[in-house]
């Protein structure tokens, strides 16, 4: 994402003007564009002709702010549409041909900028935008999942696991004489279309790591098929990095598989440096915190509030649904605690909605904890503790 430009204002607000170059950049404006902001956009208007003979209609381009509706993101399609209403023409903008009250329809593109204006310009937003722009925090895994006769050739990001391309081989279920040879022949155009997607969706200089993933030896034969390749066309792309490609032990061939290998231990220290993996390794660490009963895990609104009281909260793990909500109040109420967790010495992980830990966060209230030290009875309610009193009272 290119931030062109920026300014203050209103009050608390930013004006930004951004470009949207990839989908990923989709995903970070999904997550901070929310109803009532502005959008300041140019736009082909159909108009119909005043006299007769003009034709039905004239296309102009126009220019067009409007205030923020409903949006629609649709992220296999690279698709992000937003639907307003316009606003009354001021000193950011003049459209005398267009009034106010009409009813727009926008989709982000890539070879254009726009401006959006933003009233609540929250630390979510500014973190969002500055990670949008930061090339570095891009795609940093590539991976492979694969079986016998499937393969899953994906992009897996901070926010999301990418499905680039999907391979099928129809390979005989019985395998005696032809049939072995037949088999044969199959897995080796098998694994030459894998190589190739490979190839075509994945920089191998600039990615930290290349997971080849599969149950039995498809992972560690489609290694030995990759680097033969490489060494047969002399990619030295593919050789030289070939140390950041690891072969690993997941239990089917589907993409849901990648997580599997992500929680793994064995795999701790060639994750490590990649962000996505350091979400999925808190995720898990709660989860072993929570399974053990040793009151260093919560989730719920209440009893996270509970915990941020006293400052108990060493991680805290957020939904970025919490935080793109189209409430203002409960927007900023989530806001708030993030940035309350952080004045108190506590770490904030935004977690995306569009990857498994996110949903199942999601499933977990959408916020959650690791405390810095067990605090017993956090789930108690105000109403317990009249009822514990009044219990005490009548036994005197």
């Amino acid at each position: 994402m290119r931030l062109i430009s920026e300014s203050g204002f209103a009050d608390k607000g930013r004006k930004l003007v951004l470009q949207a170059e990839e989908k990923e950049d989709l995903f970070a404006l999904y997550n901070i564009i929310n109803a009532d902001d502005e959008l300041l956009f140019r736009k082909q208007v159909s108009h119909k002709g005043e006299k007769k003979g003009e034709g039905a209609r004239k296309v102009q381009v126009q220019t067009v702010k409007m205030r923020v509706v409903s949006s629609e993101f649709e992220p296999w399609n690279e698709s992000l549409r937003y639907k307003g209403i316009t606003v009354e023409p001021d000193e950011t903008w003049s459209n005398p041909d267009l009034s106010g009250g009409m009813f727009f329809a926008f989709e982000i593109d890539y070879k254009y900028s726009f401006t959006l204006f933003k009233y609540e310009y929250t630390d979510f937003c500014a973190k969002t935008i500055k990670d949008a722009c930061n090339v570095d925090l891009k795609t940093d895994i590539g991976a492979v999942v694969l079986q016998e006769g499937v393969a899953h050739v994906c992009a897996v990001t901070p926010y999301h696991t990418s499905l680039k391309s999907k391979i099928t081989a129809n390979l005989a279920k019985k395998k005696r004489g032809v049939d072995i040879m037949k088999n044969e022949s199959k897995l080796d155009k098998f694994y030459h279309q894998i190589i190739e997607n490979m190839i075509r969706h994945f920089d191998f200089n600039k990615l930290k790591l290349i997971l080849l993933c599969s149950p039995g030896f498809f992972a560690q034969n489609l290694y030995d098929n990759l680097m033969a390749y490489a060494s047969e066309k002399r990619l030295a792309d593919i050789t030289k990095n070939k140390a950041k490609i690891v072969v690993a032990h997941c239990s089917t061939g589907y993409i849901q598989s990648i997580s599997e290998v992500m929680k793994n231990p064995s795999y701790k220290q060639l994750l490590s440096e990649t962000k996505t993996f350091n979400e999925a390794q808190v995720f898990d660490d709660f989860m072993d915190h929570l399974n053990k009963e040793d009151f260093k895990a919560w989730y719920g609104l209440k009893e996270i509030q509970k915990a941020n009281d006293i400052a108990a909260i060493d991680t805290l793990m957020i939904s970025d649904s919490l935080l793109r909500s189209d409430y203002l109040d409960e927007r900023k109420l989530y806001s708030d605690l993030t940035a309350s967790v952080e004045r108190s010495g506590g770490k904030v992980i935004v977690f995306s909605s569009m990857n498994q830990t996110g949903e199942e966060l999601n499933r977990l209230t959408g916020v959650a904890c690791i405390l810095k030290y067990p605090v017993y009875d956090l789930d108690e309610t105000e109403n317990d503790d009249d009822k514990s009193d009044y219990s005490d009272e009548e036994s005197d």
